[in-house]
């Protein structure tokens, strides 16, 4: 009588099994193998973080627009010179704004006496420190390459020239020193809007 193999032993059923078994690992293994169980997407989201960054910032800084402010009716005017990015000064009728941030009172067409100086009256102390901090600002982006900045005033059509006065004036004491080399504002530009 032959020596029977462990082969010999595994009946029919049993091995249908064991290929059933194989089959499905097999199956399970070709459908993990196409599955994508990680998806690095740190490389993504650092270009989107960076792209959005350079649009919120060209969209605070840009200038070219004038604000929609209640108070404010700018002069009409037929040039066609396209405007520049600058600090914006908004002279509307009950408030001085820089870059939308409101700085002083107006009422009755000037600054009441509380909100300027009390050695001089050309100077409103609010205005100057918002323009002191926006020098400050452009100082920086800038990397101290420009020293003179533009600062670009728009004032309703019915603003008295004593208050334009107030604030150019203001605006030529704005000066900041870094390391001996003073930085100012040393064009102004009036927005109008654009003749039909």
């Amino acid at each position: 009588m032959a020596q029977s193999t462990a082969r010999d032993e595994i009946d029919l059923p049993t091995a249908m099994m064991e290929v059933r078994r194989r089959k499905q690992k097999v199956k399970k293994a070709k459908a993990e193998a196409e599955e994508i169980k990680f998806l690095n997407i740190v490389a993504m989201v650092d270009v989107l973080t960076i792209l959005l960054i350079f649009l919120l910032k060209s969209v605070s800084v840009s200038t070219t627009t004038a604000p929609k402010t209640p108070n404010l009716t700018l002069p009409m005017s037929t040039t066609q010179v396209p405007p520049k990015d600058a600090v914006r000064v908004t002279i509307a009728k009950d408030k001085l704004f820089v870059q939308d941030e409101p700085v002083a009172n107006i009422n009755k067409g000037a600054i009441p006496d509380a909100e300027l100086a009390a050695d001089s009256p050309w100077i409103v102390p609010d205005l100057q420190a918002a323009l002191l901090n926006m020098l400050r600002l452009n100082i920086v982006n800038a990397g101290g390459e420009r020293d003179r900045f533009m600062l670009e005033i728009l004032a309703d059509k019915e603003t008295p020239y004593y208050l334009l006065q107030q604030v150019a004036y203001t605006a030529g004491e704005s000066v900041v020193d870094v390391g001996g080399k003073k930085f100012g504002f040393d064009t102004y530009n009036l927005k109008v809007r654009r003749g039909e």
